[in-house]
């Protein structure tokens, strides 16, 4: 039993109450302080364990893929289990016990608030799980909790004495993450040998190179009459003019972790299995053994064997803990209260029990979908996940591959969301952004808001930026492999692992009756060894074809057992898609984001938009000139384009700021940008300051000085009168 004492269980007695001097009261005196150390330990272990350790490795444990991604070994995957459920109580009980030192007499209020600190993120925990995300409503119900707890702790010897007991869950809480959950399996030792069965590999005459981008929808690349947009993407265009597009393909998985196996072993990957060798003995890699160079980029899978692949080095374990602690952020916090945390959508993970799928372009899911409560933590931290560094490793992995015979896997992050990049350089401007409110940004409002159409449409042109991006990425590897000789006897795989939804209401990756062609369709080309004049081919193509394809068309002899088959040989699919056996679905939906732009197909149409969308790329002076509009405007990050490097005159801009001067909801704007209407302003949202406005704007910059106006629209029958507004 736990030691109580009157009034307050586990203080060191008071002078007045202390053991008559003697030769063993200092012995007494220790044991009692021990005790009550031992006993407040053990209080904040156990709190600790239901507040931290639980949610943690509960939702870790059941997402592998997340020390998958990171490459940690075994040892810094227990080593994180024990950080987490002894370093937050251990560190707690240091401070509030150092801090009681001078002052003896209120240890048990440097305790309370220790216990207080556990009680109120477990309070945290349990809003998030019943799906109680308003501050309003959280923070009475944390900060009460913390309060109750630390009161009722320290006045009842039974609560204390319960509250100790719970420390044997904490530890309970690392023994089932390292024994029963999913991510136990990755401390088993892999045990592949002879499952690689008979494989006859002939020569091959060059380099066999698989590319998957991560996140890219085949309708985005797309016009309506089904062709590819060479205006916006030349780079994909020339490559589809060398291989073979399979304009029907689909993937197996809206989830990366489970697409990315499917790709790599031509069997449908499951939720249940992960995305490592030990599961998928048979894959692409193993095809090869150890015959030739093998150059990979594995991000989410880990599937080539130690004795042909370099094994990659293991991300720190500080990398692990700090990533932990974001996704826990994420895991516990409201809504509300996660803006400035580090974004987690650009890696993968199965952190809900209904895979979340992509965020809306404010960081939070869809406002047409109730998220559930994991739904913010879907994916990894970045790190080598950021954009940049991402066009990085590619071109460091495609730099590897000369013209000799050689194995190159590279699976790399875009044109995934965020969005932030562009076909001409390695970031957007400063105030280039696609819309969120943890950046100053506005954030989407509900579908009936009469902004939310406007604020839509700009998702589409970022994401756009994002795969011109990508586009440059293929020009630059269609480059490299014709100056090194390597193109025509390469076989190249160009590919998506899955796509995502852009149709209103949805940027999104939850599946639902009406957007499963955009979330599973996806650009496939293939080129064969020797292929020189490109084809488009559109029968019923899929993730899990991709591995017999590269057999058939190497003629490897294996006696693997695929589900997918050949996409060169004539024979029939064995499975059954998630999307139409037709093309036609992917026309039409190309055809519908090409409506929402009808001026072009180039940069400058994107702009395109709302009211003023016709007058998008005429100079002002092509209409006439009115007196000053009663509104006034506000643009944010001015100085941006007050003094802008050459290096930037091709970026288009999301133009964000604020209007005033009237009590209802302004009209839509055009801006002027040197005398060239670029783009139309609006998604109004109401703020202290008038109206908060964004708008995407064609880049018509100069190097220095850019002259930006910004007019309201007068249309009188066929005369159209600009009235400019002032600052």
């Amino acid at each position: 039993m736990i030691e109580e004492r009157p009034g307050e269980p586990g203080y060191l007695p008071s002078p007045e109450l202390a053991p008559e001097a003697g030769s063993d009261a200092p012995a007494k005196t220790r044991r009692t302080t021990a005790r009550r150390w031992f006993a407040d330990v053990a209080v904040l272990l156990g709190l600790a364990g239901v507040a931290i350790t639980q949610p943690l490795l509960d939702l870790l444990g059941s997402n592998p893929t997340f020390f998958v991604a990171g490459h940690y070994e075994s040892h810094q995957i227990v080593l994180f289990a024990v950080v987490v459920a002894v370093v937050p109580a251990a560190t707690v009980f240091l401070l509030t016990t150092l801090a009681s030192l001078p002052w003896r007499r209120l240890a048990p209020l440097f305790h309370g608030l220790g216990v207080g600190i556990f009680a109120s993120l477990f309070g945290l925990a349990l809003c998030t799980t019943l799906r109680v995300d308003g501050v309003v409503y959280v923070v009475p119900v944390v900060v009460g909790l913390g309060v109750v707890a630390a009161v009722v702790e320290n006045r009842s010897g039974i609560v204390r004495q319960f509250l100790a007991y719970l420390a044997l869950g904490n530890l309970a809480f690392v023994v089932l993450f390292l024994t029963s959950s999913p991510t136990a399996e990755l401390l088993a030792a892999p045990a592949v040998a002879g499952q690689q069965g008979t494989v006859t590999v002939p020569p091959l005459a060059g380099p066999v190179v698989v590319v998957v981008l991560d996140e890219f929808p085949v309708t985005a690349i797309m016009r309506g009459d089904g062709t590819i947009n060479d205006a916006r993407y030349p780079n994909l265009a020339r490559l589809a003019e060398q291989s073979t597009w399979f304009r029907n393909a689909a993937s197996e998985s809206r989830t990366t972790y489970v697409s990315a196996p499917t790709i790599l072993s031509g069997v449908r990957s499951g939720h249940g299995r992960l995305p490592i060798l030990d599961e998928h003995p048979r894959n692409y890699f193993t095809l090869f053994g150890d015959r030739y160079p093998v150059n990979r980029y594995e991000l989410v899978t880990d599937m080539c064997p130690s004795d042909v692949c370099e094994p990659p080095p293991p991300s720190p374990t500080r990398q692990l803990l700090d990533d932990a602690s974001v996704v826990y952020a994420h895991r516990v916090l409201p809504p509300d209260l996660r803006d400035g945390l580090p974004a987690i959508d650009t890696g993968w993970g199965n952190f809900d029990a209904d895979v979340a799928g992509a965020t809306s372009a404010s960081g939070a899911p869809p406002t047409t979908e109730r998220p559930g409560p994991m739904a913010e933590v879907e994916q990894k931290p970045e790190g080598e996940l950021g954009g940049t560094n991402q066009l990085s490793a590619f071109r460091r992995q495609i730099g590897l591959i000369d013209g000799d015979p050689s194995v190159n896997f590279v699976h790399i992050v875009p044109p995934h969301h965020p969005y932030n990049l562009t076909p001409w350089g390695d970031g957007l401007l400063p105030a280039t952004r696609m819309p969120d409110e943890s950046k100053g940004g506005p954030t989407l409002p509900a579908p009936d808001d009469p902004a939310y159409d406007f604020l839509f449409r700009q998702i589409y042109p970022l994401q756009a930026m994002q795969i011109g991006a990508v586009d440059a990425l293929v020009g630059d590897m269609l480059d490299h492999l014709e100056a090194t000789g390597a193109w025509d006897d390469s076989l190249v795989v160009v590919m998506s692992d899955h796509g995502i939804d852009m149709t209103a209401p949805g940027f999104t990756r939850r599946e639902d009756d009406t957007n499963t062609d955009e979330l599973f369709r996806i650009p496939l080309f293939i080129k064969a060894p020797g292929q020189a004049e490109g084809a488009v081919d559109d029968q019923a193509a899929s993730t899990v074809d991709v591995l017999p394809s590269i057999i058939d068309l190497l003629d490897i002899e294996a006696d693997w057992n695929l589900e997918g088959h050949s996409l060169f040989d004539g024979s029939e699919p064995t499975i059954e898609r998630h999307v139409q056996t037709d093309v036609d679905a992917a026309l039409a939906l190309a055809a519908a984001h090409e409506e929402q732009f009808p001026t072009g197909d180039d940069w400058v149409a994107l702009a395109a938009v709302g009211e003023g969308e016709d007058l998008v790329g005429n100079p002002v002076r092509a209409f006439d000139t009115g007196t000053d509009s009663r509104l006034r405007w506000t643009m944010d990050d001015a100085d941006v384009l007050d003094d802008l490097s050459v290096a930037h005159d091709q970026v288009p801009y999301i133009m964000e700021g604020t209007v005033d001067g009237s009590d209802e909801r302004p009209p839509e704007l055009v801006v002027a940008v040197n005398g060239t209407i670029a783009g139309t302003i609006g998604g109004y949202l109401p703020s202290d300051d008038g109206w908060r406005f964004s708008g995407y704007i064609a880049p018509f910059f100069e190097d220095g000085h850019n002259d930006v106006v910004a007019y309201e629209v007068e249309r009188t029958g066929d005369t159209i009168t600009l009235h400019p507004l002032v600052t």
